[in-house]
């Protein structure tokens, strides 16, 4: 399920939709595509999809890996995509994550439900000027072609996080501090200097069983700041994801 077609479904909750994405910061950052068929860039958002798989020790806890690969720059608040940008289409950024933490099971609505917190996590930034690296769930993520890409940062530090799922749809936020780059990363990211310290990614996922091993996919965006963003308390969310029940509703409607 797309991101825009929840965003849709949640302005009709009142509202409330307009306190989860306001939470969402949009800096300025500019990237050198000189290297890659371009120029210099100034964008606020990357935008992408992933696939990961996620375990459940069947004692209220899980770790996961995700393999996410970014190929839009976007700007004016994360609105408008950018066509000058070569990113997509001569180069991509991928990212390896992995996170631990807990999940709490619950109803909701009539609806099963769960949210999973993580209590550790961190992921690598890659830059694949060939466009050419792959990663599977079935080879646990091992990279392909990768022998030429270049790391631009890292991060070990999870900040503020939150994942619900409810019924057949699910939104996350998670929160990352310590961002770090690489000399290759100072060369890509020029612009704030020194850079923002603070990189927030979210976006929605398929549902999946929260028992045995698990792999979703779904859409990931992410932006930067100086300080950890607050990302909605639970609460805020289950009053959101009403907004989700009313989409599967709507599409369940629509299918007959």
């Amino acid at each position: 399920m797309k991101l825009n077609k929840i965003i849709k479904a949640l302005t009709m909750t009142a509202g409330l939709v307009a306190s989860f994405s306001s939470s969402a910061e949009f800096m300025d950052f500019t990237v050198d595509e000189s290297n890659y068929g371009g120029s210099l860039v100034t964008a606020d958002k990357f935008n992408g999809g992933y696939v990961e798989t996620i375990s459940f020790d069947g004692a209220g806890g899980f770790s996961a890996t995700a393999f996410a690969t970014f190929t839009q720059l976007f700007a004016n608040d994360g609105t408008s995509n950018i066509p000058a940008s070569t990113l997509g289409s001569s180069y991509v950024l991928y990212a390896l994550f992995e996170a631990t933490g807990t999940i709490e099971t619950t109803t909701f609505a009539g609806k099963d439900s769960s949210v999973l917190t993580g209590t550790s996590g961190q992921f690598t930034l890659y830059l694949d000027a060939n466009a050419d690296t792959t990663a599977s769930p079935e080879a646990d993520y091992a990279l392909n072609n990768s022998g030429d890409d270049l790391v631009l940062s890292t991060s070990a530090t999870l900040a503020d996080n939150i994942a619900y799922q409810i019924g057949e749809n699910g939104l996350f936020d998670f929160t990352f501090i310590d961002f770090s780059l690489t000399a290759d990363g100072e060369a890509y990211f020029v612009s704030p200097n020194p850079f923002y310290m603070t990189v927030r990614t979210n976006g929605d996922f398929d549902s999946f069983a929260t028992a045995a091993t698990q792999i979703t996919t779904g859409d990931v965006s992410a932006v930067f700041s100086n300080a950890p963003a607050e990302v909605p308390e639970p609460s805020t969310i289950a009053v959101l994801a009403l907004g989700l029940l009313g989409l599967g509703a709507r599409s369940r409607l629509k299918a007959k």
